[in-house]
């Protein structure tokens, strides 16, 4: 009965983080009338777009040629990445998760760089 209880106990113990919190947040861009939302999990290696895009770290062949993308999740800041070298294209997400603003910016085909602000709060999702 006693290693029953010890038993009971460790496994109890053990399963509490066994999974990574699924955070959901939305910005906004009150200049651009412009909404982004991202859904990750804690320390993961994935991000979710507006419910539609989910970009995982690593590489990957697109129609435009290889898409190369960096992810980094942190208690201070995450950091998005993708790079389409064929085309000269590129964007990068920074997010600051103390005070909620986000940066975004990247070329698109090798032209004009373009840079947003946006503000972020974590959003409670409900099914």
């Amino acid at each position: 009965m006693k290693k029953f209880l010890y038993l009971i106990f460790f496994s109890l113990l053990f399963s509490v983080n066994a999974y990574a919190e699924n955070v959901t947040i939305k910005c906004y861009d009150d200049k651009r009338d412009a909404q982004l939302i991202l859904n990750f999990d804690e320390g993961g290696n994935w991000i979710l777009f507006n419910g539609r895009t989910k970009d995982i770290a690593g590489r990957k062949e697109t129609v435009l040629g290889e898409q190369v993308i960096a992810i980094e999740i942190n208690k201070d800041e995450i950091n998005y990445t993708s790079i389409i070298s064929s085309k000269k294209t590129f964007m990068s997400i920074i997010i600051n998760r103390f005070d909620g603003s986000m940066y975004q910016y990247g070329k698109l085909d090798g032209g004009e760089r373009y840079d947003y602000n946006y503000m972020c709060e974590k959003s409670d999702r409900k099914f």
